[in-house]
């Protein structure tokens, strides 16, 4: 008779959880499909974001995030003019967009901000050992014919890339005339080009790890070079960019910091967004931190009581609703 109570005591304690509702289940938001950009298929961005929209979709199925390609510079333009809902945007080019400054000219002040911490997007200058060059300002001197893979016009790897080159008063043509070559392409792309002796170089604003560098270490030898503290110096005090270094042990092959500059990533928002659908993401992420920090290493840097801050442009009201309430913003 006492093991038969203790069954059914089980039997009832399982039926509760199961039946239970939990916090997200009794989240009442109408139905809504967001368009969420993100950065090349196959980088960091993308894989970040749809795993972001899954864990959503989970805990309220009501909001659905449809993930799109997109890029650093694209991003923050589309989600203020309401082309794409959502973006995964740098803090620079946020407040950049918000106020109509370089490289934006035009002010679209409706984006708004949700989180940040997503990790850092270094610039990684990865170059085949074969070529013997041990620095940007190297590469530069001996106007070395360089072949650069480097992802589309529009993404903040191609306009940093272009920035670098500009403090020289150099541009692509430049190159082509030393006998490189410049070439646009995603992230998968580059991987294969770097494998197959098409380029030389890989030129990427992402996190570490970066997966075209280390699938490109498979088959070459690579190193990631440096930048000259006087770009570094100038992108930051001119471009709001921070300084940042490419840590000892990177991809196995770093064995001294590597100065470069670097992005912080966050999530940006449109300002017509409804107010309790912003609120329940916001409630999502910074309650689910844990699972955000699994999707990848780069994301393990999130943080809900800082997540409201240093994000360029000024937060939705439904992402301020959630901070306060819970204390973390006075």
């Amino acid at each position: 008779m006492k093991k038969i109570r203790i069954i059914l005591i089980l039997f009832f304690l399982v039926l509760f959880q199961i039946f239970q509702p939990n916090a997200y289940s009794q989240t009442k938001v109408s139905p809504i499909t967001l368009q969420g950009s993100a950065g090349g298929v196959g980088g960091v961005w993308y894989i970040i974001f749809a795993g972001i929209a899954e864990l959503i979709k989970e805990k309220v199925p009501e909001i659905q995030i449809k993930v799109v390609p997109g890029g650093g510079l694209i991003n923050p333009p589309r989600v203020a003019k309401g082309d794409v809902q959502m973006a995964m945007v740098f803090a620079p080019q946020a407040a950049a967009t918000y106020y109509g400054r370089d490289p934006f000219k035009e002010k679209t002040p409706d984006i708004r901000m949700i989180a940040g911490g997503f990790g850092n997007n270094y610039v990684q200058f990865a170059v085949a050992e074969e070529t013997g060059l041990t620095s940007f300002a190297d590469f530069i001197k001996k106007k070395y014919p360089l072949k650069i893979a480097v992802e589309r016009k529009g993404t903040t790897d191609e306009w940093t890339l272009a920035l670098a080159l500009s403090f020289y008063k150099l541009g692509y043509a430049d190159i082509a005339k030393w006998g490189g070559k410049i070439t646009n392409t995603g992230y998968t792309d580059q991987a294969t080009m770097m494998k197959d002796r098409h380029v030389d170089a890989l030129w990427e604003n992402i996190a570490i790890p970066a997966p075209a560098i280390q699938d490109s270490l498979l088959s070459r030898k690579i190193k990631l070079l440096p930048l000259p503290e006087e770009v570094i110096k100038w992108m930051v005090e001119k471009y709001s960019l921070a300084r940042g270094e490419i840590p000892i042990g990177s991809y196995g092959i770093v064995d001294k910091p590597v100065p470069t500059v670097l992005h912080i990533t966050s999530i940006a928002v449109n300002a017509n967004v409804p107010d309790d659908v912003v609120y329940a993401i916001t409630k999502i992420l910074c309650e689910n931190s844990d699972r955000v920090h699994a999707i990848h290493a780069s994301a393990r840097g999130f943080d809900p009581k800082t997540a409201w801050q240093n994000l360029g442009a000024p937060l939705h009201k439904g992402a301020e609703k959630y901070y306060r309430e819970k204390g973390y913003l006075k």
